[in-house]
């Protein structure tokens, strides 16, 4: 995996913006999707294939409508050519990065081709932002349509690879217009190309659609992460932009105050940050973890010190709302 860290000072929001815009390009290795920097509020729309190469990663970076927000909307698809998005995850009032536009201020970047963590600085209080992909509990494998498939019952589709799939299970399927969840009763992977037989489709889904477990695993979070964030889509679809929310903690039931430090060698522990949605009170879910994001005890760090694990470094901070975090440098 290509990971990749970075520290500056920024003099603006709009500063910040762009220095996220040429990190993402330049360094990472994003795509830049569409330039709306001429825009009365400039943003940017930055697409990644992830890691694995098979991703849909569209985060929008814009100038917000209150001072001191660069807002961030992730989308199941960003149509460039009419600069509209398709099932979007977010909240305007809450998904944004901290920024200050009366004096300089310091920030962190952490990303590779699957997610990006900001950290901004904001005179002496630290603010934490993670958009992207996460590091799923489900499959990531994903098989691809081989040609356009029509809505109905008993529906048999064409795909690339059919050994993914267990009969009387449930996937989603995505293209980049729509979005559900369908019960595969069959498959034939002896075939060319293999096919998927579907219980019922409710929409029409153009070639190169995508079906797995979870294709599309991209949230994007709150100015004051980790804490709360809305995902692009949930276990079934897409709901509304704000339909399906989660939060992220670590499953340490307190323990680490037991470990703030551990005395038998007085060392830092890190819990993995869960990401756990829970959109309404009949929808809860266990969906995987941030990439490289740890929450720890401050008994024996300050924030911006680091420490070693083996040949890693780890930064840590103490965040607005997140908590004690430890981020892989």
């Amino acid at each position: 995996m290509a990971y990749f860290s970075t520290q500056g000072t920024a003099s603006g929001r709009l500063d910040l913006l762009n220095r996220i815009k040429d990190f993402l390009v330049t360094t990472v290795g994003w795509t830049l999707h569409d330039d709306q920097s001429a825009d009365a509020r400039p943003y940017y729309v930055l697409k990644s294939v992830g890691e694995s190469g098979a991703e849909d990663i569209y985060l929008s970076f814009r100038i917000g409508t209150s001072s001191g927000r660069i807002e961030v909307y992730a989308y199941q698809y960003w149509d460039n050519t009419t600069q509209t998005g398709v099932n979007g995850g977010y909240s305007s009032s809450y998904t944004y990065l901290r920024a200050s536009d009366t004096s300089d201020f310091i920030y962190w970047f952490y990303a590779d081709l699957d997610h990006l963590f900001v950290v901004s600085k904001i005179v002496s209080t630290y603010y934490g932002h993670y958009s992207g992909s996460i590091k799923r509990f489900w499959s990531s494998a994903i098989a691809v349509t081989q040609s356009a498939i029509v809505s109905g019952s008993a529906v048999v589709m064409p795909v690339n690879d059919a050994s993914i799939f267990t009969p009387d299970l449930h996937y989603i399927i995505k293209d980049n217009a729509n979005i559900e969840r369908v019960k595969i009763t069959a498959i034939d992977t002896a075939s060319t190309p293999n096919t998927v037989t579907i219980e019922a489709l409710t929409k029409d889904y153009a070639a190169g659609s995508k079906i797995g477990e979870d294709p599309q695993p991209v949230i994007t979070g709150y100015y004051n992460m980790p804490s709360t964030f809305y995902a692009v889509n949930k276990f079934d679809g897409w709901a509304s932009a704000t339909g399906q929310k989660g939060r992220c903690g670590a499953a340490h039931g307190n323990l680490q105050a037991d470990a703030d430090p551990e005395r038998r060698y007085n060392t830092t522990i890190l819990f993995p940050w869960l990401v756990s949605m829970y959109g309404s009170t009949s929808y809860h879910e266990l969906r995987g973890e941030l990439i490289e994001i740890y929450s720890t005890g401050g008994g024996n760090v300050a924030s911006e010190d680091t420490i070693e694990i083996g040949l890693d470094t780890y930064r840590v901070f103490s965040l607005s709302g997140g908590g004690w975090c430890a981020i892989k440098e």
